[in-house]
């Protein structure tokens, strides 16, 4: 499987097959549905199901609908189940104090996991993602992933994958243990304001030295779980960054990202393709030349996506 993917945001609303229209429109062929569970750092309480205040789209209803939805529209999909932690803390600093916190918050883990794994299996999906950047996790409980790995695979039968954070994916120990190698690839590029197109260039030589270097060691393709640039000043030194609502809006410094994202994976053979951060459901009234957030849509660099989505 190549995927030409968006990640598909969960909002309030229920979403309609005309909210995949545009999606097909820009050539994507396969979309990201992402479920959300719910504590804080340090904690080992983890909540999902039943909650009142949670939006449709990151519910466990509202992402069966879209993804049974996108299915339909014969769009590929990829169930990736995540974790809000506080108010957006770096789900990466998670770690447990105790044993017995560690034994509860993995059991609870667990099942979140293992409910969309099947739920998943039971809708076609054809890629599960089984955690996103969960750093201190990953490094302090190996047996536990190991363990969750087989759990999945007995109730879901296509495809696994981690969205392993870009500074920390040569540290998973259990990538032989699945099917892609997933990334959520916000590698720093380039400081320049408006980062040029062959600067940005360079700036990816490193990284897909290394990426080229760990899909050989393990045999597996690499599959971008997230990439992407907000249209602002200096949107490729930190991609990861989303704070600073009122920084200055640069549609050029957005799509020269883009281009560039597009020139370097052209010249890789172990690139499976990736999910695009991110893609709202109602297109027409999404981004815009005023919006200094992730989306591509309504900018120019929607176009350097569907040039890129749409070439064969």
């Amino acid at each position: 499987m190549h995927f030409k993917g968006l990640s598909f945001v969960g909002t309030p609303r229920e979403v309609s097959n005309s909210d995949f229209q545009p999606v097909k429109e820009v050539g994507a062929n396969a979309v990201a549905v992402m479920p959300f569970g719910y504590g804080s750092i340090g904690s080992p309480e983890l909540a999902y199901r039943e909650l009142e205040w949670q939006w449709w789209g990151e519910s466990r209803e509202g992402a069966a609908i879209t993804a049974s939805t996108a299915l339909k529209e014969g769009l590929m999909v990829m169930m990736k189940p995540q974790l809000w932690l506080d108010w957006g803390s770096f789900t990466g600093d998670h770690r447990l104090n105790t044993e017995e916190d560690w034994q509860q918050f993995e059991s609870a883990y667990r099942v979140f996991i293992l409910d969309y794994a099947a739920l998943s299996d039971s809708l076609g999906v054809q890629v599960f993602c089984i955690g996103t950047e969960l750093n201190a996790f990953v490094d302090e409980r190996p047996a536990f992933w190991s363990a969750l790995i087989q759990d999945v695979r007995k109730v879901f039968s296509g495809a696994l994958t981690y969205a392993a954070n870009w500074d920390h994916y040569p540290k998973v120990s259990f990538w032989n243990e699945l099917d892609y190698i997933g990334v959520d690839a916000y590698f720093p590029l380039n400081d320049a304001r408006t980062p040029s197109h062959p600067a940005l260039l360079r700036g990816w030589k490193n990284h897909l030295e290394s990426l080229k270097a760990m899909a050989e060691a393990t045999g597996k393709p690499v599959v971008f779980t997230e990439w992407g640039y907000r249209s602002v000043d200096h949107c490729a030194h930190k991609p990861w960054d989303y704070s600073g609502g009122d920084m200055n809006a640069n549609m050029e410094a957005q799509a020269n990202a883009y281009e560039a994202f597009f020139e370097a994976m052209a010249s890789t053979n172990w690139y499976a393709g990736g999910f695009a951060w991110k893609w709202f459901p109602d297109h027409r009234r999404s981004g815009g030349a005023n919006n200094n957030r992730f989306t591509p849509q309504n900018k120019p660099a929607e176009e350097v996506l569907r040039k890129a989505y749409r070439r064969k």
